[in-house]
């Protein structure tokens, strides 16, 4: 089995270093072949320029060269090794291996551009902008450092760079002005959506005298957080940076900090020649090649040439399987140039002093600080660079950026406090929390930022005999719970940063702020105030309803006067002794008048009609009204010819009967309701003697007594402070008496296990919602952490998660659910016999006057009568 092999030297790099180099690689190729490859041949052809059609590749040439030879390997999936400048960006590892030409009389510094090269190349970093710093002395060719930052080939991603030149006085504190004067120049623009955009990622080039006064100056200004990244390189050779680091002043908690610096001592025996890089490619190439060629031998040997053919690797697969064979043989052995290596270290500190023993889970090892104080971190020894490997991680460099707290395990505080907390005992006894809130977002922080935790039970501020939940469960719906209050064994964890935060929901207030630290609120609940459900009016008078008592009485009036005012005009028209009519009958008459005018407001006709002019006009603009809203245009065209009234007359029966008819639908329709009390306003008018409360200890109490509002204070004035809302004042509220103010959440919880107890709607909501209380986290006063659990909060918020676990503690809906949203609903309503009462009772009303005057003229004619008799008899006898 012959294979082919291309080595290109080219002569225009070596120059007159070329007829040697390729002698000796001659020479060096043809001993490896004899001593290494036992299995088939190798056919090697040299070349001294780059434009060849390609076997198997091993180049000794430029950057650019190199690339193009790489581009067309890539194409034949080809291996290729390759040895060329240096400051050129490292070819992808899954396709090359190449090294950067180091002849070993380089200065540490000079190694530096290909070091960051090799830091963009292998994703250590993956910023899209970065902030340089160097000291004054790498000036002269810092240049070098700025073009690789800027360097932009596959695998490297595009970078915005600003640099910073940090001038080097002789005087220290003349080197610190001038440290701080130029840190303070660097934007640190802060957006919602990503802290610190600007002035976020930081390299800095630096030596060991400079970096103590950076990284504490950079700290002092609040560069160093949890959302900035520090890369620290440092050419100095006897840099050592457990030295450098001793102090717990320079890195602290939540810091990201890397440092990469040189371990070796250049000398003068430490020049390094192309011909070894060479002899390790040759070799390392040659043993995997034989022994790739020894594996398929094997298998070849027992199974046909058809099945071979089907089973056989490809060429990409054996490309992969023979670079992964060269980069295992040579990856930590660079024979060749053993005066360059840096090690990589980077600082862990995300949750360091918070962190309990995990293995125990005891909590006295987490507030054991005096053992902590003087470490707040630990360095980890994550990698190295090398001129053959180039940068080589074994872990991030920047672990908490990629892994927040790399499942730290942590402890934290908390209590029963329905909803946000709900403790219950386990089968063991002890109390643990079983849902709530702030155990749900809890949770979802542990997941996003990467750590374990413990929950430790405390007692409540509110709990003073430390009472918790029996038989396994909560009570279903608890409103006694307070936030204003902070239990003090939690509240002096904080003041002394001895926890990460409080697993409590807490109300943000401006008093605590000065000790301790809020996160961005969870929730904010709005006060409201609980009422008797609203009731519907009695609907005997309900035919009375669509007109006022105002108008009904003009109504009335009208009625009475215009049979009076029709008679008289009767009476007195000569139209009746003009043509020898009696005028005292009929309309003559004042109670025909009245029959008539009140039979033609409930559009019913007469016996009678006037005869002159005078009366058929005050009829017609009477009488048109009830004609027109009874009959078709045609009839009201015949009444108007009837009684000669002119159009211009106003209809105001048609007007009032309309009217009437219109308003009567709608009360039948929608039932009246008792309107109660809404508002704050309402309430302090207290216009029905009612009587309010409010719990002690709560949000709403302080701010009523702290306020200088008028109606705060009177609010506070006139209510009732009580510590829990008894059976009596529960009874008071369901009689209309009384109102209770509180979390309208807390307040559907009372409705709901009202109905529970009761199977009743007795209560509602008001639609007033007066005061909003912040409901948030607690954390350490300056946490670091703070606008890092503030961005979780947020993207809670923006994608529900947080509204979706509060409404799975609110009551569930029931038919109580539209009268604890809003204190008036209206809703269609079927006319019933309740309705009609009062139409019944006016029938009745009629029926009965109708029968009293019905025996009252019976017994005056049957009196009548007899006295006539009587006097008949009388003059008989006479």
């Amino acid at each position: 089995m012959g294979l082919g092999k291309s080595i290109i030297l080219d002569r225009e790099y070596l120059g007159e270093h070329y007829d040697r180099t390729l002698d000796e690689t001659k020479t060096l190729v043809e001993k490896l072949i004899r001593e290494n490859l036992k299995n088939g041949g190798l056919i090697v052809k040299y070349f001294s320029w780059a434009a060849i059609n390609l076997k198997r590749v091993i180049s000794v040439s430029n950057c650019d060269n190199t690339w193009a030879i790489y581009q067309a390997a890539v194409q034949e999936r080809l291996v290729m090794l390759s040895v060329t400048d240096s400051d050129c960006p490292r070819l992808p590892s899954n396709n090359a291996i190449m090294i950067p030409r180091n002849d070993g009389t380089d200065t540490a510094f000079e190694e530096i551009s290909q070091i960051i090269l090799d830091i963009k190349s292998s994703r250590a970093i993956d910023w899209r902008t970065a902030t340089l710093l160097y000291d004054q002395i790498f000036e002269y060719d810092i240049s070098r450092c700025i073009l690789s930052l800027l360097e932009d080939r596959e695998g490297m991603r595009s970078l915005s760079l600003t640099e910073f030149k940090l001038h080097s006085p002789i005087q220290s504190w003349e080197k610190r002005k001038e440290i701080r004067r130029t840190l303070l120049g660097i934007s640190t623009a802060y957006t919602e959506f990503c802290a610190f955009i600007a002035g976020k990622n930081f390299i800095a080039i630096v030596t060991a005298a400079t970096l103590t006064l950076l990284m504490e100056i950079s700290k002092d200004l609040k560069l160093v957080n949890p959302f900035s990244q520090w890369l620290y390189l440092l050419p100095v050779s006897d840099t050592n940076i457990a030295n450098l680091t001793s102090t717990s002043a320079i890195i602290n908690e939540g810091d990201n900090v890397a440092f990469v610096y040189n371990t070796q001592h250049k000398s003068k025996n430490c020049t390094v020649n192309i011909l070894c890089y060479m002899e390790s490619f040759l070799v390392h190439f040659i043993r995997s090649l034989s022994k790739l060629i020894r594996e398929e031998q094997v298998v070849f040997g027992q199974i046909s040439d058809e099945e071979w053919e089907i089973i056989r690797p490809s060429k990409a697969e054996r490309k992969k399987k023979m670079l992964q064979m060269i980069q295992s043989a040579i990856k930590g052995h660079d024979v060749c140039n053993k005066c360059s290596k840096w090690k990589v270290e980077s600082a862990e500190t995300w949750g360091y002093i918070y962190r309990t023993d995990s293995a125990t889970g005891d909590r006295s090892s987490t507030y054991a600080l005096e053992g902590k104080a003087s470490k707040k971190y630990t360095l980890l020894d994550i990698g190295y660079w090398s001129p053959q490997d180039g940068f080589v991680l074994k872990d991030a460099l920047f672990p908490h950026t990629r892994y927040g707290f790399r499942g730290s395990q942590l402890m934290f505080y908390s209590y029963h406090n329905p909803p946000w907390q709900i403790v219950s005992y386990n089968e063991s006894g002890s109390p643990v929390i079983r849902g709530g809130v702030v155990y749900d977002v809890l949770t979802e922080l542990s997941r996003k930022l990467n750590f374990t935790y413990t929950l430790v039970i405390t007692q409540g501020a509110n709990e003073p005999n430390g009472s918790l939940i029996d038989d396994n469960s909560t009570r279903l719906y608890e409103t006694n719970g307070l936030t204003s209050d902070i239990p003090h064994e939690i509240y002096s964890s904080l003041v002394n940063n001895k926890i990460l935060l409080a697993a409590i929901g807490t109300t943000v207030t401006e008093k605590r702020k000065k000790q301790i630290s809020f996160t961005d609120p969870i929730s904010i609940q709005t006060y409201s105030f609980i009422i008797s459900r609203p009731r519907e009016l009695s609907r005997v008078l309900l035919f009375l309803s669509p007109f006022g008592s105002d108008t009904w009485l003009c109504l009335s009036a009208a009625v009475a006067l215009m049979g009076p005012i029709l008679c008289i005009i009767n009476r007195l028209s000569p139209y009746y002794e003009t043509h020898r009519t009696p005028s005292d009958t009929g309309l003559g008459k004042v109670n025909n008048c009245f029959w008539y005018i009140y039979g033609a407001l409930l559009q019913q006709g007469g016996l009678y009609l006037p005869y002159a002019d005078s009366g058929r006009i005050i009829i017609g603009t009477w009488w048109l009204g009830a004609y027109t809203s009874a009959c078709s245009y045609r009839s009201v065209t015949t009444v108007l010819r009837t009684v000669h009234v002119p159009l211009c007359f106003i209809p105001v029966v048609l007007v009032i009967v309309t009217t009437y008819c219109g308003n009567l639908v709608a009360f039948l329709t929608f039932p009246k309701i008792d309107i109660p009390i809404n508002r704050i306003m309402q309430l302090l008018r207290n216009d029905r003697g009612m009587t309010w409360s409010i719990r002690k200890g709560t949000f709403l109490e302080e701010v009523l007594m702290e306020s200088d509002e008028t109606k705060y204070m009177q609010l506070y004035r006139g209510s009732q402070i009580i510590n829990e809302l008894t059976d009596d004042l529960v009874s008071r509220i369901e009689a209309g008496q009384h109102v209770h103010i509180d979390w309208r959440n807390n307040l559907k919880y009372l409705i709901k296990s009202q109905y529970l107890a009761t199977d009743r709607c007795d209560f509602a909501l008001s639609t007033d919602e007066f005061l909003d209380e912040q409901i948030a986290l607690v954390m350490p006063k300056d946490s670091p952490y703070l606008e890092l659990v503030n961005n979780e909060i947020r993207r809670m918020h923006q994608f529900g998660f947080i509204q979706r676990w509060i409404s799975q503690y609110l009551p569930s809906k029931d038919k109580c659910s539209g009268t604890s949203s809003r204190a008036m609903d209206v809703q269609n309503h079927t006319v019933n016999s309740s309705d009609m009462a009062g139409s019944y009772w006016i029938l009745l009303l009629g029926f009965c006057s109708g029968l009293l005057i019905f025996v009252g003229e019976y017994a005056f004619h049957w009196y009548r009568q007899r006295r006539l008799a009587k006097a008949a008899v009388a003059s008989y006898s006479s």
